[in-house]
């Protein structure tokens, strides 16, 4: 490809991915709803995607291909090595291929398209062009081998130095030049990266981003397609990875102990995935994982005795989809999940779902029926969801009310303004959300931004807020955001962005504030600072539930006042030495606290209502601070092979609750020095395919 300039001077061929670029999207399918996506930066460097479900990219697919760029007088131009087993498509005698091609000047804030997706329109690869006529091209069925070798030796205060390496096997099979397996033989599934702390007291598991790269590849295939209707949360994802090979924990501890030791991690013993897609447009998904039984080691908080008690036991995961394309742009699929394990029972989930579009994807009609079951200790319960959504996504009306300036005008290079309300209610016909929302954002003149907006929810009943009591009302209230981003393009650029809430009749509110700052010094450096701060007051946050009787049924639903702070300082930093070897750094420094006060319980079902109680339960005031990074270097000595050198330091502290004051700046300031772990580790993988 050739990229010409008029200004080559201006041409600062830096090795991040905000330098200018150039891309091939490739549709080998001609399915108008999946691709493949490669760029290449004026430095040469790469960037690969999965696009599906015709809008939508994921980025964490990872393809073995080779690039080169070089800038000249006329401008820059850049070649693709893309091999055919990189792009898996089926065997025919002559192929229709969908393409599309892009460039982005950066200086100029401008993005160019062989073919034009008009602004307003929904669809992407369904607006690709067309390669016709391609004879004599046999699709690869290569087997891709990636052996692996892992050393790890951990120092701290809390326990002994440790040693620890292993070897292994990953491999990808072309069953037929489409359909692909990937197995593993003693997984290595850790991440690079440390997962972000944070503060969570709802009824919900915090979701994490997955990383893992068996785990990552093809992982679109599993999701649910999302309506993406302002307001209202989309369906439910029946698959999170990140279950697999978690913190062992389902069993709890006996009474009367505490936990002195627990691995980590739960070793993840095989796991395999086959995935692909047919001739005629039917994409399909099995994964399975098994993983072993973990022991942690406890101790008695009376005699001090200490022995190991089995907190995960042998279990199974299994995950399977299947999606048929129909009338081009639309789909049928179906999900089907399931855990086993010893000593607890199972846990299935099951749907159907269907998605329509017609006129240039324009309309959309998305609906599910879905059900699940799972065994507890008070029997085998189950539900079921059937939910159906119907949005525009074209012109200037659609399935919420928005208007988008398109054109520059006075104020804005772009801007938009949306309306949208909502209601959602369950199976009893108990109203779950109602709000109505107003937010608009600009794209200015000088290549700033912002953005603002405000929800006003109103009173809806909450049927988790009590874990597994009566359903309690919540009150209506405001949230609001705004959030402001200097120029991207520059050397130094900043952002800034303010949030918060707060309750009808002055029951609690939240209050937000986050800066940052990136620095590129020079073409091949980059590093950013973004420190976070928030305050909230809680008029009855969930602290117990107590079963007074012994009858095993909960009496009282205990909530206090709840005044908590927490300060959030990260820092991330790379520097580029070429386009195979980078170091990149990531710190995060993590405090908070939080006052419990004026202890209640729920006087009485659907209401907000509360009476005074003793509570004599464990204080449940908090203090934690911690402090976890990784510093890596990366070299990628061969396509697809690399060589990771890891510094992973870990420090953590809950000191005794002091008096109800801000304690948060003190805390981040001494996580530097608590104790903690270092972790140091090397991997080596070397990829080849056959």
């Amino acid at each position: 490809m050739r990229c010409y300039d008029s200004e080559p001077d201006q041409i600062v061929a830096r090795t991040s991915r905000r330098d200018k670029w150039v891309g091939v999207h490739i549709d080998p399918h001609h399915d108008h709803q999946t691709g493949f996506l490669f760029l290449v930066g004026a430095s040469g460097w790469q960037y690969d995607a999965i696009s599906y479900d015709d809008d939508n990219e994921d980025d964490t697919w990872n393809g073995v291909w080779e690039s080169g760029a070089t800038v000249d007088a006329q401008g820059w131009s850049a070649e693709y090595r893309i091999p055919f087993h990189v792009l898996r498509f089926a065997q025919k005698d002559a192929y229709t291929w969908g393409i599309n091609v892009q460039r982005s000047i950066l200086r100029k804030e401008e993005r160019l398209h062989w073919i034009l997706n008009p602004k307003g329109q929904s669809g992407w690869v369904s607006r690709y062009g067309h390669i016709e006529g391609i004879r004599d091209v046999a699709p690869a069925r290569a087997l891709e081998v990636l052996p692996f070798t892992v050393g790890r030796s951990t120092f701290g205060e809390d326990n002994a130095d440790k040693l620890f390496g292993t070897a292994g096997l990953d491999l990808r099979y072309g069953i037929t030049p489409n359909i692909s397996l990937n197995a593993a033989v003693n997984p290595n599934f850790g991440q690079v990266e440390a997962d972000p702390a944070v503060l969570n007291l709802s009824v919900f598991e915090t979701f994490f981003d997955e990383r893992r790269p068996f785990f990552v590849e093809g992982n679109t295939l599993f999701r649910s397609p999302n309506p993406d209707i302002a307001g209202i949360d989309g369906p439910a994802q029946f698959f999170y990875s990140r279950r697999i090979g978690r913190r062992p924990g389902r069993f709890d501890l006996p009474d009367g102990y505490e936990d002195v030791n627990r691995p980590d991690a739960t070793t993840i013993l095989t796991a395999s995935k086959l995935s692909g897609k047919t001739a005629k447009g039917t994409s399909f998904g099995v994964l399975q994982a098994l993983t072993s039984a973990e022991d942690a080691r406890i101790e008695d908080e009376e005699t001090g005795q200490r022995r190991n008690f089995r907190v995960e036991p042998t279990t199974h995961y299994f995950a399977g989809r299947l999606q048929q394309t129909v009338h081009t742009n639309s789909s049928l699929g179906a999900t089907l999940t399931a855990v086993n394990g010893q000593d607890f029972g199972g846990a299935y989930t099951g749907s159907i779902d269907g998605t329509l579009k017609w006129k240039e994807n324009a309309y959309r009609i998305f609906t599910r029926l879905a059900a699940s079951s799972a065994k507890g200790d008070d029997g085998r319960r189950g539900g079921y969801e059937v939910v159906t959504y119907f949005s525009k996504f074209s012109g200037n009306l659609g399935g919420q009310i928005y208007y988008e300036i398109q054109q520059p005008w006075k104020l804005a290079r772009r801007s938009g303004f949306n309306l949208n309300a909502w209601s959602q209610w369950n199976n009893d016909s108990e109203k779950l959300s109602r709000g109505i929302n107003f937010n608009s954002w600009h794209y200015l003149h000088n290549y700033w931004g912002f953005n603002f907006g405000i929800n006003r929810d109103l009173e809806a009943e909450d049927d988790l807020e009590t874990r597994g009591g009566p359903v309690m009302i919540s009150p209506a209230g405001f949230s609001y955001w705004s959030n402001m981003n200097t120029d991207s393009r520059k050397v130094v650029s900043f952002w800034s962005g303010y949030s918060g809430d707060w309750q009808a009749d002055a029951l609690g509110h939240r209050r937000s504030f986050n800066l940052g700052a990136k620095f590129r010094p020079a073409s091949n450096i980059e590093f950013s600072l973004s420190p976070s701060f928030t305050t909230q007051n809680r008029f009855a946050q969930w602290v117990d539930n107590i079963d007074d009787d012994g009858d095993e049924q909960d009496d009282r639903y205990i909530f206090g006042e709840l005044d908590s702070r927490v300060l959030d300082l990260t820092l991330r930093g790379q520097v580029a030495f070429s386009n195979t070897l980078t170091l990149q750094a990531y710190l995060q420094s993590f405090a908070t606290t939080g006052d419990y006060s004026n202890f209640k319980e729920l006087a009485r079902a659907r209401s907000y209502e509360f009476t005074p109680y003793d509570y004599q339960g464990d204080n449940p005031d908090f203090e934690n601070r911690s402090l976890h990074g990784n510093l890596v270097l990366r070299w990628e000595y061969n396509p697809g092979s690399t060589l990771f050198l890891v510094w992973s330091p870990s420090r953590s502290a809950s000191p005794d609750v002091g008096d109800p004051d801000f304690r948060a700046l003190r805390g981040v300031r001494k996580s530097f020095s608590d104790a903690g772990n270092n972790v140091f580790f090397i991997k080596l993988n070397y990829w080849s395919h056959i």
